[in-house]
């Protein structure tokens, strides 16, 4: 059975928790958001036990079994969470997926997380497997002319109400990026408490902040500004923006190019590739510098192995710095040649 994000409450309200969850996408607010209102549901129903399995190389989907076979530690009801980031369960995996679904336990639920799972992996044998046994939630971006209106829901959540103007600088400075305008609207509730905002209280409250925050950062990468870029990622640093945030936003871009420099090879319209990944105006020219310095899909593909490497710094699986990463990464977009030879 397949959910929106915007009925899971609705689901939760009207039913009993389902054996298993598939939360899947790639837009982090909503992902976050519809795993804590399953957590915090399941955890009111007496589902007081959360065991968390991070599937990595070398892990042993033997747990899964165990855990669907053995009682809870504490004798009461279980949450059992599978985070699959980018990985596929494998033939492994897939048997034990399988067998979970076709036998759930009474006294566990199964949240399983995901990202993005294209067409080919919808397919699979353990992905319609799930979909016929429990609930699948597909996270979907929002579509630029939808923003305006969850921003609007969002500020009445608040007991806040904007004009259109206020909410379209909202939209603008946030650039699409839901997490962003989540950010300028709790900002905003604590600025100036519940009530009517206007756009001149807008103005103020993302002055500060403006230059340096992480969007703004990505956009100085992709311009190929390398000092100003250097400066924004220490200032970053420094005022403890977390690492994962930072890395989130420029693997999504280095990603969307990918697949918008295939696009171009495949002879679609810049204009039209704009619309369909959202490329706000305030970011096309970026954007378009980026494309004119790596205009090859490969190039894009061969940076994608680092993003992977810094998210395992960041998660501790692998030692290293995941700051200085990120800079090494960020300058191999702006155009640097590093060591002497060209990576891209």
């Amino acid at each position: 059975m397949r959910l929106k994000p915007t009925q899971l409450n609705s689901h939760l309200k009207q039913k009993k928790l389902a054996p298993l969850y598939l939360l899947t996408g790639d837009e982090p607010l909503q992902m976050m958001e519809c795993a804590d209102t399953l957590r915090t549901f399941a955890r009111a129903q007496g589902f007081t036990e959360r065991v968390v399995l991070t599937v990595e190389t070398g892990f042993d989907w033997g747990n899964l079994d165990q855990y669907a076979n053995s009682l809870s530690l504490f004798a009461t009801q279980r949450l059992l969470e599978i985070r699959l980031s980018n990985k596929s369960p494998g033939n492994e995996g897939t048997k034990a997926l399988i067998a979970y679904a076709n036998q759930p336990p009474s006294d566990t639920v199964l949240l399983i997380t995901a990202d993005k799972l294209d067409a080919s992996k919808q397919k699979t044998k353990w992905f319609t497997t799930l979909d016929e046994r429990g609930i699948i939630i597909q996270v979907w971006p929002l579509n630029v002319s939808d923003l305006p209106g969850w921003i609007a829901q969002r500020m009445n959540h608040y007991g806040l109400q904007a004009s259109p103007e206020a909410i379209n600088m909202i939209a603008e400075r946030a650039e699409g990026h839901l997490l962003a305008c989540a950010q300028e609207i709790e900002k905003l509730r604590l600025l100036y408490g519940a009530g009517r905002i206007d756009i001149t209280q807008v103005l103020d409250a993302v002055a500060d902040s403006a230059r340096f925050e992480v969007f703004g950062w990505v956009d100085t990468v992709l311009a190929g500004d390398v000092p100003r870029c250097i400066r924004q990622l220490q200032v970053l640093q420094t005022e403890g923006v977390e690492p994962v945030l930072v890395a989130w936003a420029l693997n999504k871009e280095i990603r969307n190019l990918c697949q918008i420099t295939y696009a171009l090879q495949k002879g679609q319209r810049l204009d039209q590739l704009f619309k369909t990944y959202r490329v706000w105006s305030t970011r096309k020219n970026a954007v378009s510098r980026a494309i004119k310095r790596h205009p090859q899909p490969s190039a894009w593909q061969q940076l994608l192995p680092e993003t992977v490497q810094i998210d395992r710094m960041i998660k501790g699986v692998d030692k290293g710095n995941p700051w200085n990463e990120l800079q090494r990464l960020s300058l191999r977009v702006a155009g640097v040649n590093l060591f002497g030879k060209s990576h891209v």
